[in-house]
């Protein structure tokens, strides 16, 4: 092998660690978002079946109570076992920066102001700033049914991104 040639391997060799450092994606830092879901509105039924889809949702507000965005639910009936149920839900939450995506299994009391218990969600993906989005979400109710039956149903979503 002439002189040259190893000069350029060696040279190829050194150079590729730096290339290799330098194209790595950096990795998203984590972050809390807190926002309260107001629903507006729910097209759960009365009287639900097994397989039954309906949507929930409404305007997301900050904790100063000013809007940041709106947020929908669409659900799938799993179980009944009256006077709660079972389902599948995927949610979607529009910000500033972009979508976070959740999904999780939800247990509703069914009734006249029907809500759901407190729950974790994954953090399934996003878009934007999100796109990468995982994690973990945890809701509290915050008004309506037996908490106060003449505010509107509303949920205070702790949404914990990880990187």
């Amino acid at each position: 092998m002439s002189w040259k040639r190893l000069l350029g391997i060696t040279a190829a060799a050194a150079m590729l660690p730096v290339l290799t450092a330098s194209a790595a994606p950096a990795a998203p830092a984590d972050e809390t978002i807190v926002v309260t879901a107001k629903r507006s509105v729910l097209s759960l039924p009365a009287v639900p079946t097994v397989g039954l889809s309906f949507l929930g949702g409404g305007e997301l507000l900050d904790e100063a109570g000013a809007k940041v965005g709106e947020g929908y639910s669409t659900c799938t009936v799993a179980r009944i076992a009256l006077p709660e149920l079972t389902s599948h839900c995927t949610s979607a939450f529009k910000l500033a920066k972009g979508e976070v995506h959740l999904s999780s299994l939800r247990t509703y009391t069914v009734g006249a102001s029907s809500s759901f218990k407190d729950s974790t969600m994954a953090v399934i993906g996003g878009t934007g700033a999100y796109k990468d989005a995982r994690g973990e979400a945890k809701t509290a109710k915050q008004g309506g049914a037996l908490l106060d039956p003449l505010a509107p149903v509303s949920y205070k979503f702790t949404i914990t991104l990880s990187s």
